[in-house]
């Protein structure tokens, strides 16, 4: 049976030969490295200087003021033309002008207004679909994106809560608590719209892992509490646990990129607790490099979650901590060498940058060929897109 993966990269629904065309808008891409012959991606930046090294762009005023205009220009053509069958863009989220003064705020507010009205304007009529990625830190969505909920076909959400009507509850309709919002076709309706998704990882950083049984340490962990009740916690363990002999290298001082990544290698168990949210590049960092994750609990709906005993270890924090430690650390080699290759192959499958593009374009075109109304939609639509294949919530 073809699978929404094999269609994405087959044949679209409207019959077109390979993947459909693609634009996407945003500060980096995530659909066009899946699909670059059929992806524009159009940089959104727009700044003046380079984005890696910070330094002012060469040339004169005026030039690059022409070729700011151009840039301009070309996203306009772009979007005017409807080349494409389906946009990919980023939620608006925050303004995150905390610290700045109320103009630098207004102005922020207002590039999150333009943006949102670029590409609401590019995927305007029902021929073309509009798939938003929120990858904010927060199990709500913010209400700026109210109107890219709204008009959007599907919207995935990095910390998508385990109910999701905790995460619609700043963006319901007025007047609509989340009790009545369960029976109102409308609500019903951005409800079906929702999907999981995740921070994800290179497929590049995947690495083979060593034995379990030459690694140096039995359990790693570096990160500061930052009033995260969790993380507290758990540094006040890690002493106990090597008074009762287990190998924890858990430094104090910040490591460099490499040798945290070889931190990582070395050892048999990493934690790695959520932070403002749960979902973490480290997560996906941690089982790349060879090693078994172990996390907090989870409120979250996961695309594919690591499930408890396969690919990781969840800790619930009403536990005795340093006992539940204690006792995953037993794990013998031959486990902790299977549970590390589960982890990778999930990591693989699941929560590449390349799992994740394809999972997105999968997803909007098993919505079929139904055009996108402006009208509510009919109680038979709604049961349809509730259909879909949800996630597990294990």
């Amino acid at each position: 049976m073809e699978t929404l993966i094999d269609r994405a990269r087959h044949v679209a629904s409207d019959g077109l030969p390979g993947p459909p065309r693609i634009l996407e808008f945003g500060l980096m891409p995530l659909v066009t490295a899946a699909f670059p012959e059929r992806t524009t991606f159009l940089d959104t930046r727009l700044r003046w200087a380079d984005v890696r090294t910070r330094a002012p762009r060469s040339g004169s005023l005026p030039l690059r003021l022409l070729k700011l205009a151009r840039r301009v220009a070309g996203i306009g053509r772009a979007c005017l033309a409807q080349d494409y069958d389906i946009v990919v863009a980023r939620c608006v989220g925050p303004v995150n002008s905390a610290g700045h003064a109320y103009p630098v705020h207004a102005a922020l507010s207002l590039i999150g207004l333009a943006f949102r009205g670029l590409v609401l304007f590019a995927a305007r009529g029902p021929r073309v679909r509009l798939a938003v990625l929120d990858v904010t830190d927060h199990l709500t969505i913010h209400p700026r994106d109210r109107a890219f909920l709204r008009r959007c076909d599907l919207f995935f959400k990095r910390e998508l809560a385990a109910n999701p009507w905790n995460t619609l509850e700043t963006v319901l309709p007025r007047g609509a608590c989340a009790g009545h919002a369960r029976q109102d076709p409308a609500c019903l309706a951005l409800r079906a719209k929702l999907r999981p998704f995740a921070l994800g990882i290179e497929a590049t950083a995947l690495k083979t892992p060593i034995p379990a049984s030459a690694r140096s340490y039995d359990l790693f962990y570096a990160g500061s509490a930052q009033g995260i009740a969790f993380r507290e916690t758990v540094s006040g363990v890690l002493p106990r646990l090597a008074a009762r002999g287990w190998r924890i290298h858990a430094p104090t001082h910040r490591l460099s990129p490499e040798a945290f990544a070889e931190a990582i290698t070395r050892s048999r168990f990493c934690l790695s607790p959520g932070g403002v949210g749960w979902d973490c590049y480290r997560h996906y960092e941690v089982a790349s490099l060879g090693s078994v994750p172990i996390f907090d609990t989870r409120p979250l709906t996961g695309i594919e979650p690591f499930l408890h005993g396969r690919e990781g270890f969840y800790l619930d924090p009403q536990e005795d901590l340093e006992r539940a430690l204690d006792q995953l650390l037993r794990t013998d080699d031959a486990g902790v060498d299977r549970m590390t290759a589960a982890a990778q192959a999930l990591v693989e499958r699941v929560y590449t940058f390349d799992a994740l593009a394809r999972y997105v374009i999968a997803e909007t075109l098993a919505l079929g060929p139904s055009p996108r109304t402006a009208s509510p939609p009919s109680e038979a639509l709604v049961a349809a897109k509730a259909g879909h294949r949800q996630p597990s919530l294990n």
